[in-house]
């Protein structure tokens, strides 16, 4: 079982940005395996606080809920994304092997939507679509900004690990990891990741070495001045002209005006779509199902009670590591973290590293397999 679980976690950690099926595996088969670990465990009881307030809270929410039937189901993904958190912290046994082999599947998911794009590959396996090229591509379940929200990882990843890696075969393979996540989010076409590459290059920049910008700036130089599509797609980053900004910005209106009449609590897990239609912007005619934002997903739905339980508990352990670190690929791993919290303010998106990647922080193998592979190197 020892082997299999050593597999397994290899295997994870390539396919965890290729499809979210491949995560249900993972979930299950690591879960039987190393569960046990659990009994032993040296619970964080800062976690449990903040675990047993997201828990409370949201039962008082599913309780005054618009639609208690819709409120049941989405009450659990926050705990989904905790257990990921606790699949990361205590299940990996590798952590470096772990998030190298991240950004080798994410590289692998990236080069299939090149090659789908300038292709044009339409796959269709009994009516369900599985790739489609075109446009923005869509690439085994993953479209446009999901596509570029796991993209965006490969590429502060790779980005990490030129910096780290010493020798020119290995940062010249990260190089190459680096173009083709690149070039996959440009085809994405995802404003929302190309705000989150830039807030973790940042972060990379301040933790490590400010050669980080110049690299990042050269590559997306030569990708603006090449394709005029992305070109003409992050200059509308900011523009209140785009149909698409101005969609967001009266959804936001609507949402704050959702959380002002039901601040505490929230309208209920699940339940935007709901009650949106009675804090609609008057004279709009959007049909939300979402509030396009992954905090305000979560504080109207659980009020702002909620919301300070679940994002406190996820900032507190991310700024917890930050503060004084000290190890190369903690550093990694926060900028890739930031990176997806910054790009979920523009759309509300969840991914399975941006929970397991949190568990890896506070995983007592990284600092000891860092101490290894140092060994390695001298």
């Amino acid at each position: 079982m020892k082997k299999l679980a050593r597999i397994w976690e290899r295997i994870m950690g390539i396919t965890m940005n290729i499809n979210p099926a491949f995560n249900i595996f993972s979930l299950v088969v690591l879960s039987s395996i190393r569960g046990k670990r659990l009994k032993n465990a040296d619970w964080d009881k800062v976690n449990l606080f903040f675990w047993a307030g997201l828990f409370i809270s949201g039962i008082i929410s599913i309780i005054g809920a618009y639609s208690v039937s819709k409120a049941i189901p989405s009450f659990f993904i926050p705990f989904v994304f905790i257990w990921f958190y606790i699949m990361g912290k205590y299940f990996i046994d590798n952590p470096v092997v772990f998030i190298k082999d991240m950004v080798k599947g994410t590289t692998i998911l990236a080069f299939i939507t090149i090659l789908a794009h300038y292709f044009s590959w339409k796959v269709v396996y009994k009516g369900v679509e599985l790739i489609n090229g075109n446009g923005r591509a869509y690439i085994l379940g993953i479209g446009d900004n999901g596509l570029g929200v796991i993209i965006q990882a490969g590429i502060i990843g790779a980005l990490g690990f030129l910096i780290i890696e010493k020798t020119k075969k290995k940062k010249g393979l990260y190089l190459l990891f680096l173009i083709l996540n690149l070039i996959a989010l440009i085809i994405s076409s995802s404003r929302g990741a190309m705000v989150g590459t830039a807030a973790g290059g940042f972060i990379l920049a301040v933790f490590m070495s400010w050669k980080v910008i110049g690299v990042l700036t050269s590559l997306v130089a030569v990708a603006l001045f090449t394709n005029n599509s992305f070109y003409r797609r992050a200059l509308s980053i900011f523009s209140l002209q785009d149909r698409s900004n101005y969609m967001r910005l009266k959804v936001y209106e609507g949402a704050l005006l959702m959380v002002k009449d039901n601040f505490f609590f929230g309208v209920g897990p699940g339940n935007f779509h709901t009650a949106y239609p009675n804090y609609k912007v008057p004279g709009e005619k959007i049909d939300a199902m979402t509030p396009h934002n992954n905090y305000l997903n979560i504080i109207t739905g659980w009020g702002i009670i909620g919301g300070l339980f679940f994002f406190g508990w996820i900032f507190y352990r991310i700024f917890k590591n930050a503060w004084k670190v000290q190890s190369k690929y903690k550093k990694v791993i926060i900028a890739v973290l930031i990176g997806f919290w910054v790009h979920v303010i523009f759309n509300d998106l969840a991914t399975v590293y941006s929970g397991v990647l949190l568990g890896l922080l506070d995983n007592e193998n990284l600092q000891k397999e860092e101490v290894v592979v140092k060994q390695k190197e001298s």
